[in-house]
């Protein structure tokens, strides 16, 4: 076991330096630094409630800069192609797929990780000096535990997201399938919310239905915590933030055993 786990480790180490390697992570960090600083000249325009205009647009920024580490970046990493034969060169040695799947994506998170962590720290540097232009009316709060909060909700959407192209990685083959299907994956869960919605009143049983695809595909509204930060003690009760940390995380373990069976199973021709 020990052995074991020093083999995931090298190989995320592997991953991790890769990643910083080849700029990935500097220059999705050199981006969101750029669309924060320029939306610094569009704040001025915004009549009232300044901080959770701030606050909203900062945390989206550094989102999307997740979502393109993930579709780009990983989804690249991890793909089968021809050619590609990095794959080949790690199995190899003597390391098993399912190390090789377990390996990859820890070093895939541990840059995720080290990618919302710098861009929370510039966001909020930039959310500061936002709320020392105006006045205590426009941005009258800042909290602190709220905006760690948040970014977490942010990582916990990107990590089960993460978890599922492991998955697809494994059952297709092909960069630009792999992003597709994840992409597709994406879109659902952010339309079951919508879709339940609208069958609330006019097909209960649908609505059941549908609440139950959710255990497929998540809901990832419930991780948006970024509308609390601007205001004042309303953060969620302890057991409901452990409700949520405790599926996000058997969530990626499931589907990293699935992925690790399917990866058993697969034929590297």
């Amino acid at each position: 076991m020990l052995a074991a786990i020093q083999r995931i480790g090298a190989l995320a180490r592997l991953v991790l330096v890769d990643g910083l390697r080849r700029y990935a992570l500097l220059g999705l960090v050199a981006l969101a630094l750029a669309v924060e600083l320029s939306g610094l000249f569009f704040f001025a325009f915004v009549p009232r409630d300044i901080g959770l205009v701030a606050t909203d647009f900062i945390v989206t920024a550094g989102w999307a800069t997740g979502m393109i580490f993930l579709f780009f970046h990983a989804v690249q990493v991890m793909s089968w192609g021809e050619n590609r034969r990095v794959i080949h060169t790690l199995l190899s040695h003597p390391i098993s797929r399912t190390e090789y799947v377990l390996g990859v994506f820890c070093g895939l998170l541990l840059l995720l990780l080290l990618l919302d962590g710098l861009l929370a720290m510039l966001g909020y540097g930039v959310l500061l000096l936002i709320k020392s232009w105006v006045s205590a009316g426009y941005f009258e709060h800042l909290g602190l535990a709220a905006y760690v909060l948040s970014w977490a909700g942010v990582l916990a959407t990107q990590m089960l997201l993460l978890s599922a192209i492991v998955l697809f990685s494994g059952m297709l083959r092909g960069t630009f399938t792999v992003l597709l299907v994840s992409l597709s994956y994406y879109l659902i869960c952010n339309g079951l919310p919508v879709a339940m919605e609208f069958f609330r009143e006019v097909a209960p049983l649908m609505r059941r239905f549908l609440q139950g695809l959710t255990l497929l595909f998540p809901n990832f509204t419930v991780y948006d915590y970024k509308g609390l930060v601007v205001a004042t003690g309303n953060l969620p009760a302890l057991p409901q933030l452990a409700q949520q940390l405790a599926f996000v995380l058997l969530y990626a373990v499931l589907v990293l055993t699935v992925a690790a069976a399917v990866y058993n199973r697969r034929d590297l021709k």
